[in-house]
């Protein structure tokens, strides 16, 4: 069928936390009948609630809707909470009536049904305090990812500098990223997040194990760092082990059920 693109489109509107059935069900009444549509995707905070950031929400829906090709339009806006309209404003703004079934499926119904299946472990500390050291040698007894700070910072927070907000910016990126990884692996986060507030943030979006690696280091107003109140787990670098402090680790995974990788 040939396609007319300068047919008139129909507006979707919607975070897609994630696209799921109900939503491309949706869609597709306007779709199949040769129509263009638009899906204005919701450029909303990372959160429990909102997991998915909008690359992996557009990549979602194309691949869903990937056999309509040109019929379908993405395009990314500001978070909203709110859509006005006027008189005559040359549209219509219609309710698509689907079946029960399908106006029951919601995202956060799929996210509880899909939580990550591994545990994440986030590796908190100074700059110096040794947690790579530590998260290498994790890695090797119980298996899993590495998300290493240096190498975020380089990949998918590049340009982000060293300011709250920046490093907050970074931080819910990595815990994104993790987020996705821990669906089929365990993740070992060794990130600073150095402010508290930060590390509530990302309890609300991952609830990670959080190991606090303490150290002795000269303070640096350069560097700032919140000390954790209440950690999974402590360790202490400078009077413990590598191997010590791996075993401290394991031996909790252990207690709270984490039985997985060599454990």
């Amino acid at each position: 069928m040939k396609k007319d693109l300068k047919l008139t489109s129909s507006l979707f509107v919607g975070r897609f936390q994630p696209f799921h059935k109900g939503h491309q069900t949706l869609i597709e009444t306007v779709l199949k009948k040769g129509k263009p549509v638009v899906i204005a995707l919701r450029d909303t905070e990372i959160s429990h609630k909102n997991p998915y950031t909008v690359h992996e929400r557009w990549s979602m829906i194309q691949k869903a809707l990937k056999k309509y090709g040109e019929l379908v339009k993405i395009v990314v806006i500001p978070d909203i909470d709110e859509i006005c309209y006027g008189r005559e404003v040359g549209y219509d703004i219609r309710k698509i009536d689907l079946d029960e079934r399908t106006e029951s499926i919601s995202g956060t119904k799929t996210r509880e049904k899909n939580p990550p299946t591994k545990p994440i472990i986030w590796l908190t500390g100074q700059s110096g305090a040794g947690k790579s050291t530590l998260a290498n040698a994790l890695q090797k007894e119980i298996g899993g990812v590495i998300l290493d700070g240096d190498e975020m910072r380089e990949t998918i927070s590049q340009g982000l500098g060293f300011s709250k907000i920046d490093r907050e910016t970074h931080n819910l990126k990595v815990a994104s990223l993790a987020l996705m990884l821990a669906k089929k692996n365990i993740v070992i986060v060794s990130v600073i997040a150095p402010f508290a507030d930060t590390r509530v943030k990302i309890d609300k979006l991952i609830k990670p194990i959080w190991v606090y690696v303490k150290r002795k280091l000269p303070k640096d107003s350069s560097k700032p760092y919140e000390e954790p109140r209440d950690p999974d787990i402590g360790v202490e670098s400078d009077k413990q082990t590598t191997a010590k402090q791996v075993a401290v680790i394991t031996e909790f995974l252990k207690k709270t059920n984490h039985k997985f990788g060599n454990l």
